[in-house]
């Protein structure tokens, strides 16, 4: 578009005047920031550019604001302009021209693409966190390498499936009865008939779907090596449920004959205790391992859940 020296519309061309919802007849000898009005604070910098660009110079803005009016709708847009002089035959500045781009769809990709980022930087960096305090925990109770490097191999391939599947949920937490199987089918093949598994639908929170992978993990790892998958005859019924807003699961193993509390802590129950709202009890019983936790619902459900809780 073009403007006189008063700063008056002299012509617009069908691209800017579909740009700014008007037609050319609507915008032709007006004050520009009457025909696009706007806060003096907003206005003050496209000002002072056409001034500098009616003394000669070209002056050039980015991401600019200007408020589109549309069938009474107020709505922010933003353009990248550039002011150039312009001359008469005689060499003398009759006003300006400016060229302009509406980069407001360009803008939000961009703080779209910088979120992700971000948010990628900082899973990222938690997850390392994780790892690293994997890694250390794996080798407290480990008494070989060859022992170090099988469980911490299992405990990254737990965290590789549970990022997968949170990708492919978008992030929103998954249901807890998927986060169990998940970590179940390697073990089972064609022996499912040994594991019973009873509770309503649950969301899990991002964080909370983590932590439930890595904990299913460390339980059936163990029931391989000393639980109900390491004899015949094992099972295992696993069933959770809501009392008032606190969410109960219970992991009853049998199947096994005088079953013996370990000697040591492995890491399985040492990062039990590291949830500080966990409340747990386990009983090495004859025919095998019982588990019984309890914890606030809200800590570890995702929104969806939330209400479902407490209707529970």
């Amino acid at each position: 578009m073009s403007l006189d020296l008063d700063l008056k519309y002299k012509n617009a061309n069908r691209a800017y005047c579909r740009a700014v919802h008007r037609d050319r007849e609507q915008l032709v000898g007006q004050y520009v920031f009457e025909a696009m009005p706007d806060t003096a604070e907003r206005i003050q910098p496209v000002l002072e550019a056409f001034q500098k660009t009616l003394t000669g110079e070209i002056t050039r803005l980015e991401l600019v604001p200007y408020q589109l009016i549309t069938d009474g709708q107020v709505e922010d847009r933003l353009w990248d302009i550039e002011n150039q002089p312009l001359y008469s035959v005689d060499g003398q500045i009759i006003g300006l021209v400016q060229y302009c781009e509406d980069v407001t769809d360009r803008e939000k990709l961009r703080k779209e693409r910088d979120l992700v980022a971000a948010e990628l930087m900082h899973r990222v960096r938690n997850s390392m966190s994780v790892i690293q305090s994997v890694a250390e925990h794996t080798g407290e109770v480990s008494t070989t390498i060859d022992e170090f490097l099988r469980g911490f191999k299992g405990r990254l391939s737990a965290m590789s499936r549970n990022f997968s599947m949170l990708s492919d949920a978008n992030w929103h937490g998954l249901d807890l009865k998927s986060v169990l199987l998940t970590e179940l089918e390697p073990y089972l093949g064609d022996h499912s008939d040994r594991v019973v598994i009873d509770g309503p639908e649950f969301l899990l929170s991002v964080k909370s779907t983590k932590d439930a992978a890595m904990i299913f993990h460390e339980l059936i790892t163990n029931a391989s090596k000393h639980g109900f998958l390491s004899v015949p005859d094992g099972r295992v019924e696993i069933s959770w449920s809501f009392d008032g807003d606190h969410l109960h699961l219970r992991w009853n193993e049998s199947g096994l004959q005088d079953l013996q509390p370990p000697s040591r802590s492995g890491f399985g129950f040492q990062m039990l205790d590291m949830f500080p709202n966990l409340g747990l009890t386990r009983t090495f019983a004859p025919d095998g391992l019982k588990i019984t936790t309890r914890v606030p619902a809200k800590i570890v459900a995702g929104q969806i859940s939330i209400g479902l809780a407490r209707r529970d």
